[in-house]
Order: structure tokens, then C-alpha cells, then sequence
């Protein structure tokens, strides 16, 4: 299998990558051309050098971290597996590169593989097709398109189910984007759909979110609510792994760090050295400050390692993708996935400020932050009016988020203080080590921006 690396219209060979039936992992080999004019695409684990480069058997089934963030998980995969099924193949003897294969030249991020996946030619559909269909898939029911699903979902992660959209937001008008070019004014989105898990008006809560974090200073991408015929309301969000000129090179903690999303393989000391790591900008560490902040006083505690990411451009500089995939979620066992000075049941103030002084971020910068944050979740009933949730969902997140308290019958259901939200399920012990491991090995690897994060620097004029 061939990759190669389309970075905002520039396309080189990456290299080649194989399969071994017997050892059950993947080898892979850069082209002699990338490595005369290398980037580092993957720095602590894909190091440009001549020679096959063997995958990690684990935690992805045999692949280098860098392809498995090509893959899709979740819906994308199921789509994937129903649309073999289909076709009498048993998706139990895939490969990971077969798998890639259906990624093809429309995935996430900069990679493209080839040869592709063949599939027909997609039929021409709107929103309500969309949620129409997500419901046939999760009800198994075999009248589903499933090749123009899994042609349209553009090997998204996650397990709420998407669709990639070519915005036009003068026109209101969008087309759906099977990866061929888009005509003049319309924009690359990814629209979501409820899963069977979620609460009936999600999409309106993640929007209400969205806003929640713009007001805290987070960097977000551009979000929206569309409204179908049928009276759906999905959340879109526009995909900044695109710009005008093209595709960006998109990397998350998870496969730089060969860290698995489905146990809690990283904690947040390790997300700021990384972020550190990756772009030597005090500024990019006091938005990872931020990210976590707002995750503890938002209640997002899915705030596992492929839900943060890094993105590069042509120049070959990193910087931390905008914050994404932020709702109310109470995390496996009611835990942060990625846990806060060692606690992940009950973060408070405390644990915020000492991972701060553990990324040389001063106590007032770190308070600064907590402040602007909790003041936004103050106003959680402003952004979710605004954002059209309904008074009961408001109210029920608002009881959680800031201890108010609409009816008794709520009040007994929730531990409201400021810093815990109880549970009774423990999550197993955080354990980063091996993450830290590997930063605690790698070279120096961004070219020095001007500013560098030293030991006891201030931040402060970054924000």
C-alpha cells in the first residue's frame, strides 16, 4: 500500500506500507524522496530514516500510531463492517490496511492510501436521508445505503455517527462531500447525528457547548445548528483539518504516544509536556491549560488521548488543534479519561494548579484561566437558550455544572458541590508512565519558535 502525504494541495510519497501475516503488524518504509526532505510527521515513533520501521503489536493490533489515527472507530468502522457484510466478505479477517484502504483519499487529516476501497457511486442525499439511514443502521435493518454512508462519513472517529457536508453558509445550501473537489464558496463540514446512547437533542447541547467555550477563550472551529425539513436540528462544526488551500496534517496524542482512547493511558501532566514537546510555544501550553480547565468545570470527562491532536502545515511547525467533541459527559466510571494531578474523580482547584506549576505555568496565569472559565459555565442557561435546549435539559445540566437548583426531586439526585461530582463506580488507576516514557526519550523535535517554554517562564502575554 502506497501513502501519501497531500498537505494544502502539495502531494509526496510518504512511503509504503505492508502487512505481515505472521507476525500480525505492520511494516513501513519511507520513500527515499521524504526522507531527502523530511518532516516530522510523526515524531517520537515514525522517525524519516532508510529502512522498514516494524509497528507496536499493541494497544493497535499491529499498526503505527500515526495510520491508526486514519482509522475510523465507532460509527465509521460499523459502516465499514456492515458494507462487508453485505458483500459476503467476513470483516472478521480484515486487516488493519484493509481498513485503510477504505479510508482511501478521504480521511481525516493529510494521509491518503492507495489503492482504495472500490464502491459504487454515491447517490445524492440530504440531512433527513442522513438521520433516516443512521436509524436504519442502528436498528439493523438491511435497506440502509450503506456504501454512500461509509463513502460520506470521511473516516471520522468517535461513535456518534457523521457525515462530511459541503457548505455553502451565504447560500444556506450544502451538497454531500464524497471527497471530490467543491465548486467556489462552499466549506468542508462534518455534521453529526445522535447515537442510540445520546440524549434526544444532543446536537443542540454540544452547540450550547460550543458557545459555553468561545465565551471561556477557547479556540474553536466555526459551529452551527441545521435545522432538516423534518424538523431534525444537527450539530456541524467546520473541519479545520481543511483550509482553502487544502488538506493539514492532523496527529492526536493517542497515536503519537501509542496511548489507547479506551483506558486511561495518559493524564494531563503528559498532554502539556507533549503539547510542550510538539510546538516549544508557552502560548500552545496555556491553551492545553485551558482545554483541561474547561473540561473539569464542564463536565466533559470523555476527555480521552484521541481527543486531543496536533496539526501541521506545510511549513512543518505543529501547533494544538482547536478544542472539539466538548459536552456534558460523565466519563468511565464517572472518571476523566485523563486525569487531573492524579485525581479523576474529584479535580478541583487544587489539582488544576499544580499540573500548572508542573508546565511552568504561574499560579496567576493558572487562576486567570480558572476564572474566565468558570465564569463562562456560570452563565450555562444563557448559552444554552441561545443555542435552543430545552428548559429541562438546562436546568439539569445547570444542577450539575453550577449547583443550582430548579425542584428538590433534582437536588437529591447530585452531589453538586464545586469541586466533585459523585459517583459510586471507581475508574481504574490512571496510568501514563508509558507516555511519559516516550517524552522522557525523544529528541528535541520542533524548530525553535522564539518561545520556548522554560522552567518558570510566564505565559501570561500569549493569552
Amino acid at each position: 500500500m502506497k501513502v501519501v502525504l497531500d498537505l494544502e494541495g502539495s502531494q509526496r510519497e510518504l512511503g509504503t506500507l505492508a502487512w505481515s501475516t505472521d507476525e500480525r503488524r505492520a511494516y513501513f518504509e519511507y520513500s527515499a524522496e521524504f526522507i531527502t526532505a523530511p518532516l516530522l510527521i510523526s515524531p517520537f515513533n515514525l522517525a524519516a530514516k532508510a529502512g522498514l520501521i516494524a509497528a507496536k503489536l499493541d494497544p493497535f493490533d499491529g499498526l503505527h500510531g500515526l495510520f491508526n489515527d486514519s482509522l475510523p472507530d465507532g460509527w465509521g468502522r460499523l459502516l465499514l463492517d456492515r458494507r462487508l457484510q453485505k458483500a459476503g466478505v467476513d470483516y472478521h479477517m480484515l486487516t488493519p490496511l484493509d481498513r485503510l484502504s477504505a479510508v482511501g483519499t478521504t480521511g481525516m487529516g493529510a494521509l491518503a492510501y492507495i489503492p482504495e476501497l472500490p464502491g459504487e457511486e454515491p447517490a445524492a442525499g440530504d440531512l433527513d436521508w442522513f438521520v433516516e439511514q443512521v436509524e436504519l443502521v442502528q436498528n439493523e435493518m438491511d435497506t440502509a445505503d450503506i456504501d454512500a454512508l461509509q463513502g460520506a462519513q470521511g473516516g471520522s472517529a468517535g461513535a456518534r455517527p457523521k457525515i462530511m457536508i459541503g457548505l455553502n453558509p451565504d447560500q444556506n445550501t450544502f451538497v454531500i462531500d464524497y471527497g471530490h473537489e467543491l465548486k467556489p464558496g462552499f466549506d468542508r463540514w462534518m455534521v453529526k447525528s445522535r447515537s442510540s446512547d445520546d440524549p434526544a437533542d444532543i446536537g443542540v447541547e454540544e452547540q450550547a457547548y460550543a458557545l459555553m467555550a468561545r465565551e471561556a477563550g477557547l479556540a474553536m472551529a466555526e459551529t452551527r445548528i441545521l435545522q432538516t425539513k423534518k424538523g431534525n436540528r444537527l450539530f456541524a462544526t467546520k473541519r479545520f483539518d481543511r483550509t482553502p488551500e487544502g488538506r493539514l496534517h492532523m496527529h492526536t496524542a493517542s497515536g503519537l504516544l501509542y496511548a489507547s482512547h479506551r483506558e486511561a493511558s495518559l493524564d494531563y501532566a503528559a498532554l502539556h509536556k507533549l503539547t510542550h514537546m510538539m510546538t516549544r510555544d508557552s502560548a500552545e501550553v496555556l491553551r492545553m491549560f485551558g482545554h483541561m480547565a474547561f473540561n473539569v468545570h464542564a463536565r466533559n470527562r470523555d476527555d480521552h488521548s484521541k481527543n486531543h491532536a496536533f496539526l501541521m502545515g506545510p511549513n512543518g511547525r505543529w501547533k494544538l488543534s482547536p478544542a472539539y467533541d466538548l459536552t456534558f459527559s460523565a466519563g468511565p466510571g464517572g472518571q476523566h479519561s485523563a486525569s487531573i494531578a492524579g485525581e479523576g474523580l474529584n479535580p478541583g482547584r487544587q489539582h488544576l494548579i499544580a499540573v500548572a506549576k508542573g508546565a511552568s505555568i504561574s499560579e496567576q496565569e493558572a487562576l486567570n484561566v480558572i476564572e474566565r472559565i468558570r465564569s463562562a459555565v456560570d452563565r450555562w442557561p444563557r448559552f444554552a437558550d441561545e443555542a435552543g435546549l430545552s428548559k429541562a435539559r438546562t436546568n439539569e445540566l445547570d444542577l450539575i455544572l453550577n449547583g443550582r437548583r430548579p425542584q428538590p426531586a433534582q437536588a437529591l439526585r447530585w452531589d453538586t458541590s464545586p469541586d466533585s461530582l459523585a459517583v459510586s463506580e471507581p475508574l481504574p488507576k490512571s496510568n501514563p508512565e508509558a507516555a511519559l516514557a516516550i517524552l522522557d526519550r525523544a529528541p528535541d523535535i520542533a524548530p525553535d519558535s522564539g518561545d520556548e517554554l522554560e522552567e518558570g517562564s510566564s505565559a501570561s502575554s500569549k493569552m
